[in-house]
């Protein structure tokens, strides 16, 4: 599958108040290919649903009655486990007129702004160019993840105790956990590699003088 594949088959939310808006977006979205957009009438609701499905991307509406989508933005980014999520504002407000809705947005951590009346092909780009960017943070977590946990079965030397890489080469264990973690080793003498190998050297230099 190409990463355009699965980009569209991330999942995205749509929070508007206006069911025109809403059904055209969709449109637009579903159009492009993009298979997953679920929509929504109040940010309200739109939050009880990300607490249980933590979706891919969210559109906002900013002006929405009972729960706007400057209070949704905050909650999210409020949320440890959440904040990640980006989110793309969407205003009728002229950008022209005023650019107190573009700053409070990036402000608060949107990720991006539409005003409406917008191009069905800017509506595309801005919501491809946001998926791109969560599929490729989304990438690194999982890697980060496997390569802290170290999640495989490592083949170890018997004798040397060297451990043979994904490129089937062998490391010693300390080169190999350096490449893969964020480790750092010091360098130190256990007590029994002391007496087996650092004392009969000191006994030997003082017998040799």
């Amino acid at each position: 599958m190409t990463k355009d594949s699965k980009l569209k088959k991330m999942v995205i939310y749509v929070a508007d108040d206006d069911e025109t808006n809403l059904k055209l977006v969709k449109t637009v979205l579903m159009q492009s290919g993009f298979e997953h957009v679920k929509l929504y009438t109040s940010g309200k609701n739109m939050l009880a649903d990300v607490r249980h499905n933590c979706p891919d991307l969210l559109l906002l509406d900013i002006m929405m009655p009972g729960f706007s989508g400057y209070e949704v933005l905050e909650w999210i980014k409020r949320d440890p486990s959440l904040e990640h999520i980006p989110v793309i504002m969407i205003t009728a407000a002229s950008i022209d007129e005023n650019q107190e809705p573009l700053k409070r947005s990036f402000e608060m951590g949107a990720m991006d702004f539409i005003s409406k009346p917008f191009s069905n092909l800017e509506l595309m780009l801005r919501v491809k160019s946001a998926l791109r960017l969560e599929y490729s943070r989304q990438q690194l977590e999982a890697a980060s993840r496997k390569i802290s946990s170290l999640e495989k079965l490592l083949p170890i030397c018997s004798y040397c105790k060297k451990i043979r890489s994904d490129k089937d080469y062998w490391q010693d264990v300390e080169v190999y956990i350096s490449e893969h973690t964020d480790t750092m080793f010091s360098h130190s003498i256990c007590p029994d590699c002391y007496h087996v190998h650092v004392k009969p050297q000191i006994d030997n230099l003082k017998r040799s003088k």
